[in-house]
Parts: structure tokens; C-alpha cells; sequence
């Protein structure tokens, strides 16, 4: 009979019983079936290219072996002609770069250092002072570049044709 008594008393727990007034709710229903695979979305593909403006590496590197196109410097140890990005095929948005083939030949203190550069006067103002029509040396400089590719033929191939 003590084993019947200890046996009752290992039975016997009180549970106390919480009552909500309003029950919970889930904001959002629970999902049947399997888990998605997934939880990262997938990237999608472009179905077309790009837009923008054209990007050629090839033809920048070609206008840096140019000379200046102001004072006719040459690149060498110190001076390094860099190509300076112009307005002159067509306005670009605040912040974006234009074309590469708007670029034009100037050694830096003609880009950007001088107090009559590019970058300080403006387009428009650099091209009076130092009498250069921008937008006639952009068209000549991609005329030239052109004439190389087609020259060469294996390097025609890796450009894209300017718009």
C-alpha cells in the first residue's frame, strides 16, 4: 500500500490555467505545405543591354599618346596627357560622365591644375581663351581613331561603334 500511496502522489500536479479575454492572433497566416527553397531573391538578367553612354578603354588610351591639345606636350616622365571628358556631343545629367568619345587630349595643368584649365574656366570660357573649337577637335580626333581601327583590322573588332 505505500508503493499504491507514493505512486498517487507523484500523479497528482495542479495546473493553473491563464485565460486571455481576447485571443492571439497571427498578423500574417501560417503557411501550408513546404517552406520555400529560397529566401534570397534571385537577381534578374537584363533582357537588354546597357544604356548609357559608350565606354571604350581602348580609345582613351589611344587620346592620352596624343600631345596636348593647348601647348603640344608629349606624355613623358613627368607629364602624363590625360583624357578630359567634353560636353560637346551632347549634354550629360548631374553627375554622370559623358561619352568616351567626347574626350579631348590636355596635359593636367590644361585639365585641371592651371588657373585657365578645363575644369576651372568651363567649356565654354576654355575654348575662348585658348581659341580651340571643342566640339570640331572631338569630331577630328574620332575621325583619326576610326581611320587607325579600320586600318587595323583585329583591332576593329574589340571597339564599340560610337553613337
Amino acid at each position: 500500500m505505500l508503493l499504491g500511496r507514493a505512486l498517487f502522489l507523484q500523479l497528482k500536479t495542479e495546473v493553473i490555467v491563464v485565460r486571455r479575454r481576447v485571443p492571439l492572433r497571427r498578423s500574417v497566416p501560417l503557411q501550408r505545405g513546404l517552406p520555400p527553397k529560397r529566401r534570397v531573391p534571385v537577381r534578374k538578367k537584363r533582357f537588354q543591354p546597357r544604356r548609357g553612354p559608350d565606354r571604350s578603354q581602348e580609345y582613351l588610351a589611344w587620346i592620352r599618346m596624343l600631345p596636348c591639345a593647348v601647348c603640344s606636350r608629349v606624355s613623358g616622365r613627368v607629364t602624363v596627357i590625360e583624357a578630359a571628358r567634353t560636353n560637346a556631343l551632347g549634354p550629360r545629367g548631374m553627375g554622370q560622365k559623358t561619352a568616351d568619345f567626347s574626350a579631348i587630349r590636355l596635359c593636367p595643368g590644361h585639365h585641371r591644375e592651371n588657373l585657365d584649365s578645363y575644369h576651372v574656366l568651363g567649356e565654354r570660357e576654355f575654348s575662348h581663351r585658348h581659341g580651340i573649337d571643342v566640339k570640331d577637335l572631338v569630331l577630328r580626333l574620332q575621325s583619326r581613331f576610326w581611320q587607325d581601327v579600320s586600318a587595323s583590322p583585329s583591332a576593329a573588332a574589340s571597339f564599340r561603334t560610337p553613337a
